[in-house]
């Protein structure tokens, strides 16, 4: 009895280790198609989201206008406002990346439709789409109009939260910036 105890017990707390991690990506797909704003509060680790958002932009930013030639004439001054279009996209990302940011976006969404509804089946299917990078963290790839987009999902506790979205590089030339 015991021997069967002590094999039931690793392959419990792997079963359960699995579950966790579908069990928070379910609930963050419930978020978005319920625009369950509560949910994404506790699903969605939006400080580290926010600052991830900050680092990809502001990067994107400043090579796109180093190698702008315009900028380049203008010297200080581009530097200037290359400093001042950085402190707008941290306001516009601290004033949209949040619950009720995510909201807004899903009720203007067009794609919203394209959402299956949550459900047993969801839940179950999603670790076919689970790739683990580590015993604490995990992404899945988002398909949207032929781009993958990865969401890391990192283990805080006995949660497991979303960290991190990566867009494709290609974005602002999507976004139609100049």
């Amino acid at each position: 009895m015991k021997k069967i105890a002590f094999i039931m017990l690793p392959i419990f707390l792997v079963f359960l280790y699995i579950f966790s991690a579908m069990h928070s990506f379910h609930q963050v797909h419930k978020s978005i198609y319920y625009n369950n704003k509560q949910l994404s509060k506790n699903y969605i680790e939006w400080d580290e989201v926010k600052n991830n958002f900050k680092d990809f932009f502001n990067a994107n930013l400043l090579d796109k206008i180093s190698n702008d030639k315009e900028f380049k004439e203008l010297g200080e001054f581009g530097i200037l406002v290359t400093g001042l279009a950085s402190k707008f996209v941290d306001y516009t990302i601290d004033t949209y990346i949040n619950p009720e940011g995510l909201s807004l976006l899903i009720e203007k969404s067009d794609k919203k439709s394209e959402i299956p509804e949550p459900n047993f089946a969801t839940l179950i299917g999603g670790i076919s789409i689970m790739k683990f990078d580590s015993l604490s963290s995990f992404h899945v790839n988002l398909e949207t109009d032929g781009d993958k987009i990865p969401i890391h999902f990192k283990r805080i506790g006995t949660k497991w939260k979303v960290v991190e979205i990566e867009f494709p590089e290609d974005i602002f030339n999507e976004m139609n910036i100049n």
